[in-house]
């Protein structure tokens, strides 16, 4: 007995897949369209590498990054010579080159000056201040924002109340105390600009 086998019919498949096609290619346009100019500009100043890192892929392996970490309230922050925490709005100042290194999974992360090689800390008041030898007070999730902003809370520390504490620089560029900031404060809301090559060079 002959066995029944459907025929495949070429034009029809080439036909299906056109319109799977269509139909994939609009819905990306679509949800581009969705976003407003504010985060299609985050999107933008960020490299394609740091877009891919919202997916977490990047957390294994000891990644390291060279960036500078652009605050919403429009200051770049720095670690002088001394350790001083602060902000500047000089993209070319040389304090502002940070090596911001995965330590372990679940994103957290460690951020040094590249120029004065003090680490940022938290201590358990909320205090930011720079270290020269890394400890647990150096550690810090990396929390990505709904605005295409990333936020930063101490890994070790919390509020009285158990809420996180962040880093954060006020509308005039200084350090805010950790128990004074909120997730949701544009202080606490950063961006991690990809450094041009030129601009890596501290010495």
């Amino acid at each position: 007995m002959r066995r029944w086998m459907p025929e495949r019919n070429l034009p029809d498949l080439l036909s299906g897949l056109y319109l799977h096609v269509f139909f994939l290619v609009g819905s990306v346009c679509l949800a581009r369209g969705d976003r407003t100019p504010e985060q299609m500009a985050a999107i933008m100043n960020c490299s394609k590498h740091e877009r891919h890192t919202r997916n977490y892929d990047y957390m294994e392996g000891g990644d390291v990054r060279i960036r500078q970490l652009f605050s919403r309230t429009q200051w770049f922050l720095t670690i002088d010579e001394y350790g001083n925490i602060n902000g500047t709005q000089d993209p070319t100042n040389c304090y502002s080159i940070l090596e911001i290194r995965t330590v372990s999974e679940g994103g957290i992360l460690a951020i040094k000056g590249v120029k004065s090689q003090y680490y940022i800390s938290m201590n358990r008041t909320g205090v930011l201040q720079g270290k020269k030898t890394y400890s647990e007070t150096c550690n810090f999730k990396e929390v990505f924002l709904e605005n295409y902003f990333n936020a930063y809370s101490s890994a070790k520390w919390t509020k009285q109340n158990g809420k996180e504490m962040f880093i954060a620089l006020s509308q005039k560029g200084r350090p805010l105390k950790g128990r004074k900031t909120r997730k949701e404060n544009i202080s606490s809301h950063f961006i991690p600009m990809k450094c041009k090559e030129e601009d890596r060079r501290v010495d």
